[in-house]
This record gives structure tokens, C-alpha cells and sequence, in this order.
């Protein structure tokens, strides 16, 4: 992985950094979540889009709520997850979220 200033779309360590910031702060924050989808919800991966001001956030459904579900609770969500982002990084801006959900068996 070579190191740049991300407008390459390549990762530097402060990318890598983030996701790894977005990841813990989401994992708690679902963990918190009374929605029993997002409890549910298996938090995967946090891959940067546009450098660092758009994330990717993977998931796998292993309860089996549907990808029409996950997504609808996810965004519903959205803004709640984003003020935890925000309230758990140390930067000026908060990255967009971006939800998926893997199939079954999480293969991508």
C-alpha cells in the first residue's frame, strides 16, 4: 500500500487512522442502539471513499433481518451514528456515511 495524500484515492496512515476511529465509534454506538436490528448488525469493515471525507461502512446481517431492513434502520440512523462519530474523532469535519450490507456468509 503506498503512501500519499489521499487524493489518489490511496490510503495514508491518518486515512487508516479515521476508519479505525469510525469503526470503535459505531461498534459502541450500535452496541448502545435499542433498534434490535442495529444490535444485531455485525459491524465489518470502514473503507474510505473520496480520502477522508466519505467512509464506507460494511455490515453482515447474521440474524437474517433482510438487506430491504438493515439498510432502512441504517439510515434512519444515519444522523445519530454520524454525532457519534463526531463526538469519538479528533478532527473538524465528520466523514459521510455510507452503509452496506453483505450477503449472507459475508462475501463481498
Amino acid at each position: 500500500m503506498h503512501s500519499s495524500d489521499d487524493r489518489g484515492g490511496r490510503s495514508t496512515s491518518k486515512t487508516r487512522q479515521l476508519c479505525a476511529q469510525v469503526h470503535d465509534a459505531l461498534s459502541f454506538a450500535l452496541g448502545d442502539s435499542l433498534d434490535p436490528i442495529l444490535t444485531d448488525l455485525v459491524l465489518e469493515s470502514v473503507e474510505p471513499l473520496e480520502g477522508d471525507r466519505h467512509v464506507l461502512v460494511a455490515f453482515s446481517d447474521p440474524c437474517g433481518h433482510g438487506l430491504a431492513a438493515s439498510l432502512t434502520a441504517l439510515d434512519r440512523a444515519r444522523g445519530w451514528l454520524r454525532d457519534a462519530v463526531a463526538a469519538a474523532i479528533t478532527r473538524r469535519r465528520v466523514p459521510a456515511l455510507s452503509f452496506t450490507v453483505l450477503p449472507a456468509g459475508g462475501a463481498r
